[in-house]
């Protein structure tokens, strides 16, 4: 048995989500991404932050409740996981997917 990765989680929680495939393509960039740094979290919860991200950056934008009930992670976990990766946002999200003024739109918290 392998090891569970978040990548792992994306194209499900971006299908129950109803997610686009170039959403789902950004999310899976940032996931794989993020394997790089040291943040201490579960990939489930990596996951779910990544979705929130990249929905909050498209145009249809999701709810955390609704991001929450998809992946089965508590809005709080979100929240904090999400909290872990902004400081790194700018190298996080691929360049053709959103421009750096679309990443000053993005919550601190």
């Amino acid at each position: 048995m392998g090891t569970i990765h978040a990548v792992d989680y994306m194209r499900r929680f971006c299908s129950n989500l109803g997610m686009t495939n170039q959403e789902v393509k950004a999310a899976q960039e940032i996931v794989q991404k993020s394997e790089e740094l040291d943040i201490r979290r579960s990939p489930i919860s990596i996951a779910a932050a990544v979705i929130y991200i990249v929905t909050q950056l498209s145009n249809e934008k999701k709810a955390l409740k609704d991001i929450s009930l998809a992946t089965r992670v508590a809005e709080g976990t979100i929240k904090n996981s999400y909290k872990d990766l902004y400081p790194h946002i700018s190298r996080l999200i691929p360049s053709w997917f959103a421009k750096e003024g679309d990443l000053k739109n993005l919550c601190k918290s």
